[in-house]
């Protein structure tokens, strides 16, 4: 084993590297694990998209948009729980991520749960410009939620 290996595996084993890193896993190869992950999700193979992103968030625990790519597939999957936790485990890497902030917020209003319109306005608040699908979709989240509080409030 040579020494630039060994290094790499005892950072690992003190838990200063993920094993992406041991094993020289780029951004590039994880993009690609994503869209496969994407593509059978889309297709309808939720399963099997789980266990691609739960494989990138094992290889790589630091990667926020696995993290929410996960809780997206486990909301479709009806896995509430571990859906909510994935998106928290996303957020904990990165407070905006849009996609995490927008899912656990309409997953958290499904619940009946308050706190799920902050993480929705956070959502927008973090993708002001709609140029993401999720940013987009947590305005227009935002649109509705604001046009019922209006109408019911007798507003209009």
């Amino acid at each position: 084993m040579r020494r630039n290996e060994r290094e790499k595996l005892l950072a690992f084993a003190r838990g200063e590297a993920t094993w992406a890193e041991v094993e020289g896993i780029t951004a590039a190869d994880a993009a690609r694990m994503a869209r496969t992950g994407v593509e059978l999700a889309q297709a309808g193979r939720l399963r099997e998209a789980a266990l691609v992103f739960e494989a990138m968030v094992e290889i790589n625990p630091k990667d926020a948009g696995a993290h929410a790519a996960l809780g997206t597939v486990y909301q479709k999957l009806g896995r509430t729980e571990d859906a909510l936790e994935a998106y928290g485990a996303a957020l904990a890497r990165d407070a905006s991520h849009p996609v995490a902030l927008g899912n656990r917020g309409e997953l958290l209003l499904r619940l009946g749960r308050r706190e799920g319109f902050g993480d929705v306005a956070a959502a927008v608040a973090a993708d002001p410009e709609g140029k993401t699908a999720a940013g987009r979709r947590a305005a227009r989240l935002a649109k509705a939620i604001t046009a019922d509080a209006v109408a019911r409030l007798g507003l209009q």
